[in-house]
C-alpha cells in the first residue's frame, strides 16, 4: 500500500466537489455533510470526460457541470442509469487529512 494524501479535511467544503490527481488519474473528493467522512471517486464523467470537480451536489447526487449526468456522491452509482458508475476508491481520514491507496488507483487506471 502506498498511502497518499489528497486533501486536508479542514479545507474541504461540505458537499462541494474538490479536485485531486493521483497516479495521473483525475479524482473528485467530496466531504459528507452528516459525518467526518469523504468519498473519493474517479474524477471524469463517463459521458464526455468532463471533470466532475467542476460539477455540484444536488439531492445526494454529484452532477456533471457539462451535461448534467448524475452519480450518487457516496457510491458513484448513476441514479439515471444504475449500470453506470464512477469508480469509488478506498479513502479514510487520519490526522486531519484525506488519504487513498495510490497502488489501488494505479491498478484501476
Amino acid at each position: 500500500m502506498r498511502k497518499t494524501a489528497v486533501a486536508e479535511l479542514s479545507k474541504l467544503t461540505t458537499l462541494k466537489p474538490s479536485y485531486a490527481l493521483v497516479a495521473d488519474v483525475d479524482l473528485v473528493v467530496i466531504r459528507w455533510s452528516d459525518e467526518e467522512q469523504v468519498s473519493v471517486l474517479y474524477g471524469r464523467c463517463l459521458h464526455r470526460g468532463a471533470l466532475m470537480a467542476d460539477g455540484h451536489i444536488e439531492d445526494g447526487n454529484l452532477i456533471c457541470g457539462v451535461h448534467n449526468w448524475d452519480y450518487c456522491y457516496k457510491s458513484g452509482v448513476s441514479s439515471y442509469n444504475p449500470s453506470e458508475r464512477l469508480q469509488r476508491f478506498n479513502s479514510w481520514v487520519e490526522d486531519g487529512r484525506v488519504w487513498v491507496d495510490e497502488d489501488e488507483i494505479r491498478l484501476w487506471a
